[in-house]
């Protein structure tokens, strides 16, 4: 606790620091006491087990209107006052025209101890955590034919604090954890998994059943057929997203409903829009021990659940404090940090729910094409990529600016919105049931085609990874059912 008393120590002294300058209108500061683990395994050793430690210190100002972003892990003074007269000078020069407002009426003050069950995962060092994830490993594989098995461990345990110029003070905890895991059969395709959880050593003790489910799906792909020739899918098929597929549909189409792709110009959703078909119902939502679910965001607010869609129709988009203001309206606490804070925050779903329709018939009847798994997709409006792609300011209203300069060749930009899915694996069906096995091709959907799901499964999965947005690396989390929609298969 060392690191930490020292950290906050040195939030304050820069909360200070920023409340003595007449051109920061508002700041937010932050301390991290970060405790990590990383590591890898196979089945037959433990390859690398390493325990980490960092303390650092956050903030998010504004100046003339404008914000800036800066993380720092030397708490020298000097180097202190050298970033923050840097930080307060490129919010200034950033001449933002949409000048920010902020609430100078909303005082939190908070403490969340985290969602830890079964204890702590600071209660194992790096060498007893990777060698229970090996042992785990080497029970599940054991009598699979596998040319590779291998899994990366990462976590972290956070002590933070969150001090704003407005008299907010909360102190939270956070216990992350995560594996990337891949099995790669001799005779199927090769299966990649992402599993997360802030529910401290619990999570170890989940990776058993865990790897089990790769393994079922590894039995299952060695004994389905591949398909001989390529299927000729026609200009528009009946494709179903299976659960996990459409858990990776779901993530990249509510990204639509964070205000700062409205301000871009890359949006089409405004409030009272139909996205989707009638009974389509998604709750960004913070579950407890979930990976992506924090109590408190990067601005001290409570994290809330928020409906963004219901019967189709968008009922709110996500906010930081300033664009709630700008809009007339509340934010959830949808305010993310970028993991590792080198990054600024970003607005993004916590943990998404889509809805089951518990008196859907089956969805594979008279469809052409079942996906189980995808790869991240490309976005096709090269607008709207490089803007996600591209670094962008910590002010949300920027955003507006940016739009400004969009080339004329794009002023169709919100309209124009096509994902390209790389199929990771998917099947063809024939008279209702799958059949042959495809591991190449892609599915291409626009935003339109959204509306045209015909169906919604009953049982669901819960999909975990991170995403990239304005550099920022974000956790999200999705659980979905399955969803059979009108889409393009390319099948070169």
């Amino acid at each position: 606790m060392e690191g930490f008393t020292q950290s906050i120590d040195t939030a304050e002294w820069v909360l200070s620091r920023l409340e003595s300058e007449e051109s920061v209108a508002y700041a937010e500061v932050g301390s991290i006491d970060r405790e990590s683990t990383d590591g890898s395994v196979i089945p037959a050793e433990v390859r690398s087990a390493t325990d980490l430690s960092q303390a650092g210190v956050w903030w998010r100002l504004f100046a003339d209107g404008s914000a800036d972003y800066r993380y720092a892990t030397s708490f020298e003074t000097d180097h202190l006052e050298d970033l923050i007269e840097r930080s307060i000078r490129s919010a200034t020069v950033l001449d933002q025209r949409t000048s920010a407002r902020y609430d100078r009426g909303t005082v939190h003050r908070a403490v969340h101890s985290g969602w830890t069950v079964g204890g702590s995962l600071g209660d194992f060092d790096a060498a007893e955590k990777l060698e229970r994830v090996r042992s785990a490993l080497a029970d599940t594989t054991e009598g699979l034919s596998l040319d590779r098995a291998n899994v990366s461990y990462r976590d972290d345990r956070i002590e933070s604090t969150v001090l704003t110029t407005t008299g907010t003070t909360v102190r939270t905890t956070l216990e992350r954890a995560s594996v990337d895991v891949v099995f790669d059969p001799f005779d199927a395709p090769k299966v990649q998994r992402h599993f997360g959880s802030t529910a401290g050593s619990s999570f170890l003790e989940s990776l058993p059943g865990r790897f089990e489910e790769l393994a079922t799906d590894v039995r299952r792909y060695v004994n389905w057929p591949t398909t001989d020739e390529t299927p000729d899918f026609g200009e528009t098929s009946e494709v179903v997203f299976g659960p996990r597929a459409s858990a990776e549909l779901f993530h990249h189409l509510m990204h639509y409903l964070e205000i700062d792709s409205v301000y871009l110009g890359s949006s089409p959703f405004s409030v009272g829009d139909r996205l989707g078909p009638p009974g389509l119902t998604i709750e960004d939502g913070v579950r407890s021990g979930s990976w992506a679910s924090r109590a408190f965001d990067a601005e001290g607010r409570p994290t809330t659940p928020v409906t963004l869609v219901s019967d189709g129709i968008v009922r709110n988009h996500l906010h930081d404090m300033v664009s709630a203001i700008e809009e007339g309206t509340t934010p959830a606490g949808s305010v993310v940090p970028s993991l590792g804070h080198e990054r600024p925050p970003r607005i993004h779903a916590r943990h998404l729910d889509v809805a089951a329709d518990e008196t859907a018939p089956s969805r594979s009847d008279g469809a052409d094409l079942y996906v189980e798994s995808v790869e991240p997709p490309r976005i096709e409006n090269e607008a709207t990529r490089t803007k996600r792609e591209s670094s962008m300011p910590p002010s949300v209203l920027y955003a507006k600016d940016i739009a400004e300069t969009t080339p004329s060749e794009f002023e169709n930009e919100a309209d124009e919105q096509v994902f390209v899915f790389p199929i990771r694996l998917g099947n063809t069906i024939h008279d209702g049931e799958r059949a042959g096995m495809i591991t190449e091709g892609s599915v291409v959907v626009s935003l339109s085609d959204v509306r045209s799901i015909s169906g919604v499964g009953i049982e669901r999965e819960t999909v975990t990874g991170t995403c990239s947005k304005h550099r920022s690396m974000l956790p999200y989390a999705v659980t979905a059912p399955a969803v059979r929609l009108a889409a393009r298969v390319r099948t070169e």
